[in-house]
């Protein structure tokens, strides 16, 4: 049963679509949609409207908000070596590597010699030193490919070199206190009542899928790489959501999702959002086999499942399910959760209708207010 929430009347249609899918027994999912920085949608069915759930990748939303809110600041510039930050970054011929580059998957550090180990999601500092280290699997401008782990702790060493803080710092500091976003990237205790495992697959769904999972998971860059449990069990786990990996730990509410993205315009301000939404890369991703678009950490849309807004908006989203984004063409923020992993994971193709419908009653709002 969908909960009682906020259901602005331009929006019915979106809250007609919720409702639908939430006649179905099974499903279980948060929604949230700001419009103008005003909250039209809020519901849930299944959840509490402040359960937090792990969100897997669309937590690095949270990446592209603090590297644009340091853009703005004028802490960081992405056109500038990173090794100009970080001096070890420079070893194994990556000198010339910018921060846009790392930003936008092309580094070509997707994994590292000896492979990747479930450690590496609780130490920071260990796999820093270890990418510090690292010759490129690729020559930047050859192309780009999903550094799914990895560019969390890139991410986070950059941060921490120009402002003295870890990005989990900046990003609470100076986004989700400020502007009262329920994201975490990193939990204490007193987050455990209001957070919620998701439902990960059986192995009786997953079977059909075991060839495609094991093509996208391995193309020839992480063989060497070694997880005893799945990330979709493994985020279940409390000490991963404590450490707070910022690639893969997050976790959110849909209306903690859409009031990070609500805020993004007003941390940002126009010229660094133009920036962070400026297209890096576009085409079939080296490591995942997808046709994927990135601008700096964020997703744009136009891959075929990602198709949720402008050429201006930037999100995120995440393999259990989640999606989530900004399009200042609309104005619109939009978050969205689901409990039960779909197969065979990333955006939720339902959420992606929703997000369409969203921006159809936004249109028809800004024509009745014109």
């Amino acid at each position: 049963m969908t909960r009682h929430g906020t259901r602005d009347p331009q929006f019915t249609e979106v809250v007609d679509a919720f409702e639908q899918l939430a006649a179905d027994d099974g499903f279980q999912a948060q929604l949230a949609i700001r419009h103008h920085g005003r909250t039209v949608v809020d519901l849930s069915t299944g959840l509490e409207r402040d359960n937090l759930l792990p969100v897997f990748s669309a937590g690095k939303g949270a990446i592209g908000v603090v590297v644009a809110h340091l853009l703005h600041g004028g802490h960081l510039d992405a056109e500038r070596p990173v090794a100009d930050y970080w001096p070890e970054f420079a070893a194994a011929g990556k000198s010339a590597i910018t921060v846009g580059q790392v930003l936008s998957h092309q580094a070509g550090l997707v994994t590292v010699d000896g492979g990747l180990r479930d450690a590496d999601f609780l130490h920071h500092e260990p796999l820093a030193a270890r990418l510090a280290a690292q010759r490129p699997l690729w020559r930047p401008g050859v192309g780009f490919g999903y550094h799914w782990l990895t560019i969390g702790t890139l991410a986070d060493e950059i941060v921490r070199r120009c402002t003295g803080r870890t990005l989990a710092e900046v990003f609470a500091q100076d986004i989700t206190g400020p502007h009262t976003v329920d994201v975490h990237l990193g939990t204490d205790a007193s987050l455990d009542g209001r957070t919620v495992a998701v439902d990960a697959p059986d192995a009786e769904e997953l079977a059909p899928l075991a060839q495609l999972l094991a093509a996208r998971r391995d193309r020839g860059w992480s063989a060497a790489d070694d997880f005893p449990v799945p990330l979709w069990e493994r985020v279940n786990h409390r000490d991963l959501q404590r450490a707070g990996a910022p690639a893969a730990a997050a976790v959110a509410s849909a209306r903690g999702l859409a009031a990070m993205y609500a805020a993004l315009p007003k941390v940002a301000g126009p010229d660094a959002l133009a920036r962070v939404s400026q297209l890096q890369v576009a085409g079939d991703d080296l490591t995942t086999g997808r046709y994927f678009r990135y601008g700096l950490a964020f997703q744009l849309p136009g891959a075929d499942h990602l198709r949720y807004g402008s050429a201006r908006a930037v999100g995120h989203d995440g393999a259990g399910g989640a999606i989530a984004f900004y399009d200042p063409a609309d104005d619109l923020a939009f978050g969205y959760v689901p409990r039960r992993i779909p197969l065979p994971g990333g955006a939720d193709a339902r959420a992606i209708r929703i997000a369409e419908i969203a921006h159809r009653c936004a249109r028809a709002a800004h024509l009745q207010e014109a």
